[in-house]
C-alpha cells in the first residue's frame, strides 16, 4: 500500500497496461475462422410421397435448426436435422409437386423441383467405385409390370442385376462418368445421389522407388486428403495433394513392384503397375572442371529417357538437360553455377556424384584412356599453359614428362611406377582432375582359390563374382577382396533339384551361369532340362523347365538389352533356345543343327540382339557366325592359326567364350592360342588384347602367363574378368 501511495501514477499505468493485454488476449481467443458462404450443391431424392426424407447437400450450413425453414409448393416442410454439409427435410402431407425452397437466416434459396409420386430414389450404396461396381438403389415404386425400369448414371444406362419395388441392384457400365443416379419407370423419373465413378487412368512416373512422387490421374477422387488411401502392393503411401481428377502420393518405404490401389469409403479401385527400379548410378562426370558453356556428359545407369524424369543438379540448382539416354546425360554448364557436387535425380531417387569445379582449367578427355608404361598420352582440355614447364602432370601422383603444350592440348609420357588412377594437371595454382582414371594395362589375380572343376563365371550388381562347380553341385561367390564362399547348393555336394534358401537348395551339375540387371542369377544344369533362378538374397527357385529340346545344356547368356536369356548346348535336334526374363516363358527361337551346329560354349549377344556363336558341329571351332547376317564369317572354318586383321583374314584356334562389352565390341576367349581377342564391330577388325605364355604370371599384358582361358565375364562398370581354369583363378584384365 505504501508503494501505491508513493507512486500512484506509475502503478495506475501498469494496471491499465495489464488490463489492455488481457483484453487483447481475450479478443484473440474469440477470433473465429472466416465463415464459409452458404451454398447448395444438390439434393435427393427429387420425388416421393409425403413423409419422404429429403437430403440437401452443400456447405456453410449451420447447426441451429431455428435458423431454417423450408417449403414445397409453399407448404411448410419440417427441417429435422442440420450439419455444416447436410440438411434433412421431411416432405409435408398435403403438399403438391412444385418448388422446394429453404430459408436460412431470412434469406430464401431455391433447391429445385420436388415431385409427389410413388417413384422415389432415396439412397444408394456404395456412393463410389470403379466400372463394374454393383450399386444397391433403395427407394419406392420401382416395380412395373408393363415396362422394365431403367437406371442411368450421369446419363449412361446401367445393367440391372435384380429389381424389387424397393430395391434395384445395378452395375456401373463402361464409359460411365461421375454424376447423379436416376431411375425411370413408366414415364416417371426420380434422381438420387451422385455416384462417383473412380478410375485410375495412368500413373506418372511409372517407375521409381522409395520417396518417388507419383501422380495418379483419373476421376472420382476425394478432395479431402484423408479420404483417399493409396497403397503400393499393400504398403500405404502418403497423400500430398488431392483433387477430383488427380492425386499426388509418395512411394512408401519398402515399396515393391506391383499394382497401385486406391481405397475410398472402403471401395478399392485398381490402377496400373508401379515398377520399382534401382537408384540411378553415376559412373563418370566429364569434365570435372570448366567454365560456363562447357558441355558436361554424365555416364551411368538407371537414367530415364522420359522428358522431365531425369534431372541434374549442381549446388542444388537444376541444370537444363540437353539429351538423355538410359546410360548418359548431356548438358551445357550455365553461368554462375559455382563449385559443388553433381547430383542426378530420377523420379525422386538421387545419385550423388563428384564435385564439379567452376574454373577455367579442365580436362575433357585422354587419348588413349589406357596403356603401358612409356605410352604417349594426349590430354585435351582448357586453360593449359602454352609452355611445357607451366604444366605439372601426374599419373596417380607420379610426375610425368610433358613433351608438348598448348592451351587446349598436352602430350605426356606415362611415367615409370605409375598405377591405374586419376591424371591431374596443376597450372598457376589451379588443379584439374581427369573424370576417368588412366588404366595401366595389366592382368592381376582376384582369387586363385577356386575348384579345378569351375565351369562358368558371372558378375553381380556390386562387382562380386559367382562361379559354377558342376562336380560339387555348387555355386560359389568371390568377394571384391578375393574371398571365396559357398553361395548356393549343398555344402556336402549333394545333387538334387530342391528349391529354397541358398545352401538348403540342391543342384544337378550346374554348368552355366548369367546375371540380370537386378542382380538375379540364372543357372543351367548339365544333367537337367531346367533353369534355376537365384535372387541376390540367395533364394533358389525353378525359372523354367523348357529345355527338353537341348539334350545336354552347356552355357547360358543374358541379353540385358532385350530382357532375354539364351541357353545353348549339344542337343541332336536343336542347339539354342531363348526365354523372356520377365517370366514370359520360352520364346519360339531355335536353330536346327545344320544352321547352328551345337555351340557348346557361351554365345554373345550385342546391343541390337544379334547372336554371335561358334559352330562346333562344323569341322572345327575357329570361326564366329551371327544371326545378324547368315553370310558373315569372322575367321575361318578350315584354317587354324593366330592372326589379327579384318573378318576374313583373322584366325583363331578353338574359341571358347564370347561376350559383348559396353562398347558393343566382342571379347573372345581364344583357348588354343591362350589369347584374349577383341572384335570391333564398327571397324570390322580383330585385334589381340594379350597372347599369354603358358604358366601363371600377373603383370603387363606383354608378359602375362595363363593356364587356360575358358570363360569371360564383364562387370556393370565394364571391368573384365577371365576364368583361368588350370590355375583355379579369376584374373582381372585392364586393356
Amino acid at each position: 500500500m505504501e508503494r501505491i501511495k508513493l507512486y500512484p501514477i506509475r502503478t495506475y499505468t501498469a494496471l491499465m497496461l495489464l488490463m489492455l493485454i488481457i483484453a487483447v488476449a481475450c479478443r484473440k481467443d474469440k477470433i473465429e475462422p472466416p465463415a464459409i458462404a452458404f451454398k447448395i450443391a444438390g439434393y435427393y431424392p427429387n420425388s416421393g410421397m409425403a413423409g419422404t426424407l429429403i437430403t440437401v447437400e452443400g456447405e456453410g450450413f449451420g447447426n441451429d435448426l431455428t435458423n431454417y425453414s423450408a417449403s414445397i409448393s409453399g407448404v411448410p416442410a419440417e427441417v429435422i436435422s442440420a450439419t455444416p454439409a447436410y440438411l434433412v427435410l421431411r416432405a409435408p402431407a398435403g403438399g403438391s409437386t412444385g418448388k422446394l425452397e429453404i430459408k436460412y437466416q431470412g434469406q430464401a434459396y431455391t433447391v429445385g423441383q420436388y415431385t409427389y409420386q410413388e417413384l422415389s430414389l432415396q439412397k444408394i450404396f456404395p456412393v463410389n467405385g470403379p466400372v463394374g461396381t454393383n450399386i444397391r438403389i433403395n427407394g419406392a415404386g420401382f416395380g412395373n409390370t408393363s415396362k422394365p425400369a431403367v437406371v442411368t448414371i450421369n446419363g449412361t444406362e446401367a445393367v440391372i442385376v435384380s429389381l424389387t419395388d424397393t430395391l434395384i441392384i445395378a452395375t456401373v457400365p463402361d464409359k460411365a462418368s461421375s454424376g447423379p443416379v436416376e431411375v425411370k419407370v413408366n414415364g416417371k423419373s426420380s434422381t438420387g445421389p451422385v455416384f462417383k465413378v473412380q478410375v485410375i487412368n495412368e500413373i506418372l512416373p511409372k517407375t521409381g522407388g522409395k520417396g518417388t512422387k507419383v501422380t495418379l490421374k483419373g476421376s472420382g477422387f476425394e478432395k479431402d486428403l484423408t479420404k483417399n488411401q493409396v497403397t503400393f502392393k499393400g504398403k500405404v503411401a502418403q497423400v500430398l495433394e488431392a483433387a477430383e481428377d488427380h492425386l499426388v502420393v509418395v512411394a512408401p518405404d519398402g515399396v515393391e513392384t506391383g499394382i497401385v490401389l486406391l481405397k475410398v469409403n472402403d471401395v478399392i479401385t485398381e490402377g496400373p503397375v508401379f515398377t520399382v527400379v534401382p537408384k540411378p548410378v553415376i559412373d563418370v562426370v566429364n569434365p570435372l572442371s570448366g567454365l560456363s558453356g562447357t558441355e558436361m556428359t554424365i555416364t551411368g545407369t538407371g537414367f530415364s529417357e522420359i522428358t522431365g524424369e531425369t534431372k541434374v543438379f549442381i549446388n542444388d540448382k537444376e541444370l537444363p538437360v540437353s539429351t538423355v539416354t538410359k546410360t548418359a546425360v548431356k548438358l551445357i554448364i550455365p553461368p554462375n553455377i559455382g563449385t559443388g557436387k553433381v547430383n542426378v535425380s530420377v523420379n525422386g531417387q538421387t545419385a550423388e556424384g563428384p564435385v564439379f569445379t567452376d574454373q577455367a582449367l579442365g580436362i575433357i578427355r585422354l587419348n588413349p584412356e589406357s596403356g603401358a608404361i612409356g605410352t604417349e598420352v594426349t590430354i585435351f582440355g582448357t586453360g593449359f599453359g602454352d609452355k611445357t614447364g607451366d604444366n605439372i602432370v601426374t599419373f596417380n601422383n607420379i610426375p610425368a614428362q610433358v613433351t608438348s603444350a598448348s592451351t587446349t592440348q598436352l602430350k605426356v609420357i606415362v611415367p615409370v611406377g605409375a598405377a591405374t588412377g586419376p591424371v591431374k594437371i596443376r597450372v598457376n595454382g589451379k588443379e584439374a582432375v581427369s573424370s576417368k582414371p588412366f588404366a595401366i594395362q595389366s592382368v592381376s589375380t582376384l582369387t586363385s582359390g577356386l575348384s579345378a572343376n569351375t565351369s562358368s563365371i558371372a558378375v553381380g550388381l556390386n562387382g562380386e563374382i559367382y562361379a559354377t562347380d558342376p562336380e560339387k553341385n555348387q555355386i560359389v561367390k568371390v568377394s571384391a577382396n578375393g574371398m571365396v564362399t559357398l553361395f548356393a547348393g549343398s555344402s556336402s555336394g549333394q545333387a538334387g533339384n530342391n528349391d529354397g534358401s541358398a545352401t538348403s537348395a540342391t543342384f544337378n551339375r550346374p554348368i552355366g551361369i548369367a546375371a540380370d540387371n537386378s542382380g538375379n542369377l540364372y543357372v543351367v544344369e548339365e544333367n537337367k532340362t531346367t533353369i534355376r533362378k537365384i535372387t541376390p538374397g540367395g533364394q533358389v527357385s525353378t525359372f523354367s523347365t523348357g529345355l527338353w529340346v537341348i539334350d545336354r545344356p552347356a552355357a547360358i547368356t543374358a541379353d540385358l538389352n532385350n530382357n532375354t536369356l539364351y541357353v545353348n548346348g549339344t542337343g541332336d535336334n536343336y542347339s539354342m533356345v531363348r526365354f523372356k526374363l520377365n517370366g514370359g516363358g520360352r520364346v519360339d527361337f531355335s536353330f536346327s543343327s545344320p544352321n547352328l551346329a551345337q555351340p557348346k560354349q557361351r554365345i554373345g549377344v550385342d546391343a541390337s540382339g544379334a547372336v554371335y556363336y561358334v559352330a562346333y558341329g562344323y569341322p572345327n571351332s575357329n570361326s564366329i557366325s551371327t544371326t545378324k547376317d547368315p553370310n558373315l564369317k569372322i575367321g575361318s572354318d578350315d584354317e587354324v592359326d593366330f592372326k589379327d586383321g579384318d573378318y576374313s583374314s583373322a584366325r583363331f584356334n578353338e574359341i571358347y567364350s564370347i561376350v559383348v562389352n559396353n562398347k558393343n565390341q566382342l571379347l573372345i576367349a581364344d583357348y588354343g592360342n591362350n589369347a584374349l581377342r577383341l572384335v570391333d564391330q564398327e571397324k570390322k577388325v580383330v585385334s589381340t588384347i594379350f597372347k599369354a605364355g603358358k604358366g601363371y604370371q600377373d603383370g603387363a599384358l606383354s608378359t602375362v602367363k595363363f593356364g587356360e582361358l575358358t570363360d569371360i565375364a564383364i562387370a556393370p562398370d565394364g571391368t573384365v574378368y577371365v576364368l583361368d581354369k588350370v590355375n583355379r583363378a579369376i584374373r582381372k584384365v585392364v586393356y
